[in-house]
């Protein structure tokens, strides 16, 4: 089982988009796939089909405190098959003050390990003791790093923490593994200059940038992932190619995708 997380400590830096999409793309190889909503706003949860009607015996903050186990709490993703979900509600506010949860899905998550093939952790936009449990928890953390200056400054934000918090002891060598640049517009030079950036000082970690889009927008309001709601969409097909890297096998359009953004 791998555990993926999402991280960055800024909000709407696209990290609920990525994570669905990852959600979806893990599904559409045939893995069966547990979605873990660590934000209390539970716009992951909403991304994946579960609304206010859908009923839920125990949410991601149950599993955090032991009061119960994942495979108690998760339900079935509506809109995306093969794939379950944690829910984020506001239960996860509380949880900053206590430092037990830190190690709860480290420690647990390999106990359930038969259940799912893989984990995919959405986390809030702060570095609270919530986001840590993710991090420490994970095998692969990627960050979602939108083209803007304040994004691109709190990655470095999080190469910190990461490095003082989680992999001295928590998950030893843990640390950033992939940046994927999002609401990109190769027109615009910051969107450029920032994916240079990137690339420079993180060599063999960025993968190709992901398009703004309306549909992002238009998919969450309908409970999908992008790729979902718009499989034929150019962000879908944006998606398919920074994706691809991450999670090992190429999709077919991930090469057509990386060739569009010279005339994106």
């Amino acid at each position: 089982m791998t555990v993926y997380a999402v991280a960055l400590s800024k909000g709407g830096s696209t990290k609920t988009t990525t994570a669905a999409e990852l959600v979806a793309a893990l599904a559409r190889r045939g893995r069966r796939v547990l979605a873990i909503d660590l934000d209390q706003q539970g716009n992951l949860t909403t991304r994946l089909g579960v609304t206010d009607d859908t009923e839920v015996s125990a949410v991601a903050a149950d599993v955090l405190t032991a009061e119960a186990t994942a495979p108690e709490a998760a339900i079935d993703a509506p809109s995306v098959p093969g794939a379950s979900v944690l829910a984020g509600t506001h239960d996860l506010a509380s949880l900053d003050h206590r430092p037990e949860v830190i190690t709860a899905l480290r420690d647990h998550l390999p106990e359930v390990a038969g259940e799912w093939d893989d984990v995919v952790i959405d986390t809030p936009p702060a570095l609270g003791l919530v986001t840590l449990a993710a991090l420490a928890a994970a095998d692969v953390v990627v960050a979602a790093v939108a083209c803007e200056t304040e994004a691109y400054d709190q990655l470095d934000r999080l190469v910190e923490v990461i490095a003082q918090r989680i992999a001295p002891r928590m998950k030893p060598g843990q640390r950033v593994h992939w940046i994927v640049p999002t609401r990109y517009d190769g027109r615009r030079l910051l969107d450029r200059d920032v994916v240079d950036m990137l690339t420079e000082q993180h060599p063999g970690r960025v993968t190709t940038p992901v398009r703004e889009a309306v549909a992002a927008r238009d998919a969450y309001t309908s409970g999908m992932p992008v790729s979902v709601f718009a499989p034929g969409s150019p962000i879908a097909a944006d998606y398919a190619a920074a994706l691809a890297p991450i999670i090992g096998t190429p999709e077919p359009d991930a090469q057509v995708s990386a060739e569009h953004h010279a005339t994106a």
